[in-house]
């Protein structure tokens, strides 16, 4: 009950600017004591969730969206404009006409890509109900033809699995010259701690683009960085097919 819980949160931190600072800390502390413990393996580059399974780990993700629905659509119109400014102000994406988005929830980025006169559609494992914009997919296995489109969309690589098989997948699914789009958080090394439903994150933003390229034929066309968003700062490298 949303009523309680606040009563519990003002009780718990106090009141004001100063209430709500502490309630931050205290989340971002509970974050970095889970993302230390056993639940993580971390490697020289990257860092991944343990799990018993394929199945376990599609399990969890898709458990998310009822999590977060009711905050998805309380903040739609503002995510709209910020997916909108930045789709069209990447001049690379001006070029696409059919763009893929990967883990699109809801759909909002599709929707901006509509706004901007793009044919584009969402893949996601739990796009919920009566969704129009957004189909149940897997970006693992993504069930569209090679070279169908101009352009992939995401801002999800935090809940991969396994980035060698999801590179093979957007390769496989860009046209020659085409494009991938990646909006990325800082890693941990930069001051962002993974969550609670986030399965793979990496030390530096550097070092997840040096992984990219590694795992694929893709080359980095440009990088440049978004600026804070709520509480996360945000960066865009673009990646061309050759």
């Amino acid at each position: 009950m949303p009523g309680l819980k606040r009563i519990y949160n003002i009780f718990r931190y106090g009141l004001g600017e100063s209430g709500r600072q502490r309630k931050i800390a205290a989340k971002e502390k509970a974050r970095q004591e889970k993302f230390e413990s056993d639940r993580w393996q971390q490697g020289n580059k990257m860092a991944q969730r343990s799990y018993q399974s394929y199945e376990e780990y599609v399990n969890h993700q898709g458990a998310k969206l009822d999590k977060i629905i009711h905050r998805l659509h309380e903040t739609e119109d503002e995510d709209f404009a910020d997916f909108k400014h930045r789709f069209e102000t990447c001049e690379a994406l001006s070029e696409a006409r059919s763009v893929l988005c990967l883990g699109a929830r809801i759909g909002t980025e599709v929707r901006a890509m509509h706004a901007l006169g793009c044919f584009a559609v969402g893949i996601d494992l739990n796009p919920g109900s009566d969704n129009a914009y957004v189909l149940p997919g897997d970006f693992h296995h993504i069930q569209f033809p090679d070279g169908s489109v101009d352009a992939i969309y995401t801002n999800v690589l935090d809940h991969v699995f396994d980035l060698e098989k999801l590179m093979s997948e957007i390769v496989r699914l860009l046209r020659p010259g085409g494009v991938f789009v990646a909006d990325i958080l800082p890693g941990y090394e930069e001051g962002f701690v993974p969550g609670e439903f986030e399965s793979t994150h990496w030390k530096t933003v550097d070092s997840l683009t040096g992984e990219i390229t590694r795992l694929s034929d893709l080359r980095i066309e440009s990088k440049r960085d978004l600026g804070q968003h709520r509480r996360d700062q945000w960066f865009q490298v673009v990646f061309r097919k050759q």
